[in-house]
């Protein structure tokens, strides 16, 4: 509430539109601005990303190791020979072993597959992965979505062959960045960060190559375009690891997604309905697919998702997908109870309050789970996280960030006193003893201090265009559709209008949500804003607003108009002004210290005026007899705002924020009221028993305010 009458809740940060688009008869200005924030700067690069094709992906033999690797899966074909695909716990590795492991079967070939256990084993290729590697003979190992980093792992493996004498080749695949000096020996290496790769698009998640791969494969025996029944798995995976959805992964989600819509695999086909998830998006895979594929990896074990997506019975991938959906309702069970436990810590830790990053730890926190902890810490607080597990004398912990801060840059500050670290800038994990759990509380802080500005810890929102009424229409409603799919990097375009008109609300949704109409520019238009139900209230028809919002064309009986996705709303800039104005005022005058000069500035600069801040008579009689009738006992500085404005429309009288405040001050004065202020910030009233007849002229506050503004008005 605070925000809509203050406007300090958000940034509201601008991209820059200043480039003008080339005129093209293809592509309307309006979606061309769009592109140009892209970095789509050509009429040819714009048409191919508004028409993406699977003609435009890349020769996957452009990727460095492509070509070995694929010659090699021919002949381990060929020659009938047994064949693991190792992979990682997540979506990504999961989607990419069931990848491989599915085309094998495809052209008549067993592989084996294995997954570390994500708690046990942790991420990479283990040392008890090794021990199983050697001990079962195979011909051929392929990692995916792993293994870049596998250095002695990778030797281990052969040195336990050539003990053995038996010979065994490894394919290492994987996008995660490497450094060539580190790098296992293995007998080829997929990766577009490879240094000398040239591959044009180096963005593709783990599953994203080992699809490529099998293109490859497909290419040598001659298999025309059979790669693309894994479309839908390397759609899942894209989306689900976060990666830039632009280039090849464009292509990959928008027909993978066209496919799980029309025909997908039996395992995603079973995870929907379990779901009850139709009309998959990019949301639908993030939010509703892929948790409950990673649960597997989490709750239980990660090869039961393996399991459902190589599935060829449905009576058995529907038995998989009841069982990763109990994973998952057993991982939010989890989850909550973690995210309130450290959630009552921090708030009965007055510490917490001006530390600039959240340590918070707990025994036995399960250790699937944290790091979704950490996240839902980002969200709430918009503090960089670190949830902490303890047990016995060692305790691991997840960490999340937010934008501006490098959360692998602080972890490596305090690398003497952890165990182990490891991560990027938003995200890492971390090892250390427990006795030094408050000396990393504090050292992190202390480097937070340094690489922190108070503005970063405020929330923003990334706004494309700001807008008039004319440009909300169906037709460029329609044009937005045709960026998706949306995701990092191809945003859903986020708009802003400025001095729009409240018309009607109206609650929604159980009272949690609102259904608004503004009139802008003249044009009526309908929004929604989810989750913002206890700011009915607050909202007055008539009201100038600002709008943060996406768009989207609502049909209702065979009609279509567009309807606004609010994302933020606050009283228009004038608005905002005055009532930051009268908020300090009323702060001053609480302690009868206002700087004369700053309040003449504030009259003449017309953000105030005489009559805002003058009280007479009638005025207190009206505050008295309101709060008399609704019998406010306790209020905080935004609700000040609704009363006093409930006041004004009831009785059409010149009344606000400062003289409300004021008014209760004067009360306070004269003995009539007992105010206080609460170590929350909210301000408490007290009635006395019986009340006493008192006389105005005996309030100093009251007199100093009447002479003030009377120097004003002359």
């Amino acid at each position: 509430m605070e925000n809509y009458y203050l406007g300090n809740g958000k940034r509201w940060i601008f991209a820059d539109s200043s480039k003008e688009p080339v005129n093209s008869k293809e592509i309307p200005e309006f979606i061309y601005k769009l592109l140009l924030q892209r970095e789509i700067n050509d009429e040819k690069e714009a048409f191919s990303f508004l028409n993406p094709d699977l003609g435009l992906l890349h020769d996957p033999f452009l990727m460095e190791g492509m070509d070995i690797a694929a010659e090699r899966i021919v002949r381990a074909i060929e020659n009938k020979e047994k064949i693991l695909v190792y992979g990682d716990y997540d979506v990504d590795g999961v989607a990419a072993t069931s990848i491989l492991v599915r085309f094998f079967k495809s052209v008549n070939i067993q592989a084996d597959y294995y997954i570390p256990d994500r708690i046990d084993e942790g991420y990479g290729i283990s040392d008890m992965a090794v021990g199983y590697i050697v001990e079962n003979d195979y011909d051929l190992v392929i990692t995916v979505d792993c293994g870049i980093t596998a250095l002695n792992q990778v030797s281990a493996i052969y040195e336990g062959y050539g003990q053995k004498g038996r010979k065994i080749d490894i394919i290492i695949t994987d996008h995660h960045q490497c450094n060539e000096s580190l790098m296992p020996r293995a007998l080829a290496v997929v990766n577009p960060h490879m240094p000398g790769c040239n591959y044009p698009f180096k963005n593709l998640c783990g599953a994203g190559i080992a699809f490529k791969l099998v293109q490859a494969v497909c290419s040598k025996l001659g298999m025309d375009r059979h790669f693309m029944e894994y479309l839908d798995v390397a759609a899942l995976a894209t989306v689900a690891d976060i990666v830039d959805l632009r280039g090849e992964n464009r292509i990959i989600a928008k027909y993978g997604m066209e496919r799980i819509a029309q025909n997908p695999c039996i395992g995603i086909n079973a995870l929907m309905k379990v779901a009850q998830a139709t009309n998959i998006d990019t949301f639908g895979l993030s939010f509703i697919l892929a948790p409950r594929v990673n649960a597997a990896g989490r709750m239980g074990h990660a090869k039961d998702a393996v399991e459902l997506f190589i599935a060829e019975d449905m009576s058995k991938a529907e038995e998989i997908a009841l069982l990763l959906n109990e994973f998952n309702n057993a991982r939010k069970d989890i989850q909550d109870k973690i995210f309130n436990c450290v959630l009552k810590t921090i708030e009965e830790d007055t510490r917490y309050r001006d530390e600039k990053v959240i340590v918070v730890w707990g025994e036995g926190f399960h250790h699937g789970v944290i790091g979704i902890v950490a996240s839902k810490l980002v969200d709430y607080y918009h503090k960089p996280a670190v949830v902490i597990s303890v047990d016995g004398d060692k305790a691991v912990g997840s960490a999340r960030s937010i934008d501006g801060f490098n959360l692998f840059d602080a972890l490596n500050s305090v690398s003497d006193i952890l165990v182990k670290f490891g991560g990027h800038e938003l995200a890492g994990g971390l090892t250390i003893k427990t006795e030094n759990l408050e000396i990393f509380r504090e050292r992190i802080n202390l480097y937070a201090n340094l690489h922190i500005t108070d503005e970063m810890l405020i929330p923003y929102i990334a706004i494309n265009l700001e807008l008039e009424g004319k440009d909300i229409n169906t037709d460029n409603a329609r044009l937005i559709s045709r960026l998706e799919p949306f995701g990092p990097g191809n945003q859903v375009p986020v708009f802003c209008v400025r001095n729009a008109r409240l018309e009607s609300k109206k609650l929604t949704g159980d009272g949690k949500h609102l259904k608004l109409s503004f009139n802008i520019d003249g044009n009526t238009v309908d929004a929604v804003y989810f989750g913002r139900g206890y700011l009915a209230d607050a909202l007055f028809e008539g009201d100038m607003v600002d709008i943060v919002f996406t768009q989207e064309i609502n049909v209702w009986q065979n009609r279509e108009t567009v309807q606004l996705k609010v994302l933020d709303m606050r009283l228009n800039e004038n608005m905002l002004k005055r009532n930051r104005f009268l908020l300090k005022l009323s702060q001053q005058v609480e302690c009868l210290d206002s700087d004369a000069n700053w309040l003449y500035n504030g009259i003449i600069d017309r953000i105030i005026e005489y009559d805002d801040i003058v009280i007479n008579r009638e005025h207190l009689a009206l505050i008295y007899k309101y709060i008399k009738r609704m019998d406010i006992r306790k209020f905080s500085p935004a609700e000040l705002f609704v009363h006093s404005r409930n006041i004004e429309i009831a009785t059409k009288k010149n009344m606000n924020f400062f003289k409300f405040f004021a008014g209760l001050l004067v009360f306070e004065e004269l003995g009539l009221i007992d105010l206080r202020l609460n170590s929350d910030g909210t301000y408490e009233i007290n009635y006395y028993d019986s009340t006493h007849k008192v006389s105005l002229e005996d309030s100093e506050l009251l007199d100093w305010i009447q002479k003030t503004a009377q120097a004003f008005r002359q």
